[in-house]
């Protein structure tokens, strides 16, 4: 039954931050929307922080574990195709996770957040180690843009409209990333001119 309680309160602690905002939601708040007092959520949380920084975690755990296994996929081709599907899918499924993430991480304590860096900086050297083996024509910092924009792209799952299904936004996510990630500067030109 705890872990069970311990699931809701972190389903509802999802759903206020992305809706209001980490800093506009109390303890109180996330009790009453889980049908429990605000003190009932510290047997489960030592606070407010610690929700939030399992949310991260949750994310960049999964994100993580999938870039692992996408780097096993072969060629960097095959690679970069898992790595998007691997995030587009995490992100059309999780929107509001995803939501939270982006938006609130920068909220977490300064020892949490330089943790959750470490893991974001090696999930994001997945992605470029990848996409330096298939484009030659990018430099470090060039393939490291390029995967900022592709992340922030994916990402944007938490904004999709509520009309589109998850398979919706999870084919429209792919298919943005690809167009950026295999997009050369002979492309962007005819594509301009």
């Amino acid at each position: 039954m705890a872990g069970f309680r311990r699931t809701v309160l972190l389903e509802v602690a999802t759903e206020l931050f992305s809706r209001q905002g980490y800093h506009a939601v109390g303890i109180d708040d996330i009790g009453a929307a889980a049908g429990v007092t605000g003190p009932a959520v510290y047997r489960h949380f030592q606070n407010k922080d610690a929700i939030l920084r399992e949310l991260c975690n949750t994310a960049m755990t999964e994100l993580l574990a999938g870039a692992r296994r996408a780097a096993q996929a072969g060629d960097a081709e095959h690679i970069l195709s898992a790595l998007i599907s691997v995030h587009a899918g995490f992100g059309s499924r999780h929107r509001r996770l995803v939501a939270v993430y982006v938006r609130e991480h920068r909220a977490l304590s300064p020892i949490a957040l330089r943790a959750l860096r470490r893991r974001q900086h090696d999930y994001e050297a997945i992605w470029s180690g990848a996409l330096r083996q298939m484009r030659s024509d990018l430099n470090a910092a060039e393939a490291a843009g390029v995967v900022t924009a592709v992340l922030s792209l994916i990402n944007a799952a938490a904004h999709m409209p509520a009309e589109l299904d998850d398979t919706a936004v999870e084919r429209l996510l792919s298919t943005g990333a690809a167009a950026v990630l295999l997009a050369r500067p002979a492309d962007i030109d005819s594509a301009a001119g």
